[in-house]
């Protein structure tokens, strides 16, 4: 079982987030982690997966944390620390292109 968080990204050069703007990062950033984590596993491998996304929007910075807690069964032999590494490079890629597309200033 690995349980891995990811260092906390910090993006400037945003327009001020409403609390629906907050809602909708939050729902992405769900979708993404999901998205790449059902390319290196499908989800009927996995015994547990939990994931937290904390968004902080309260200074002039939009932080976002996303933490992954991923139990995989040992007869595959997955290394779930890759398989999480891999998901949160893949999907802070996706969200920096989605918050310059639709939230930069």
């Amino acid at each position: 079982m690995s349980d891995e968080k990811s260092p906390q990204t910090t993006f400037v050069g945003l327009r001020e987030l409403t609390e629906a703007d907050i809602e909708q990062l939050s729902d992405e950033v769900l979708q993404l982690v999901r998205k790449f984590l059902g390319e290196k596993i499908p989800q009927y491998n996995v015994n547990q997966c939990d994931i937290a996304i904390d968004i902080d929007n309260s200074n002039e910075d939009l932080k976002i944390d996303v933490d992954i807690n991923l139990d995989l069964p040992a007869r595959f032999g997955l290394d779930e620390e890759k398989i999480i590494q891999e998901t949160m490079d893949k999907t802070f890629i996706e969200l920096e292109k989605i918050l310059k597309e639709n939230f930069s200033c």
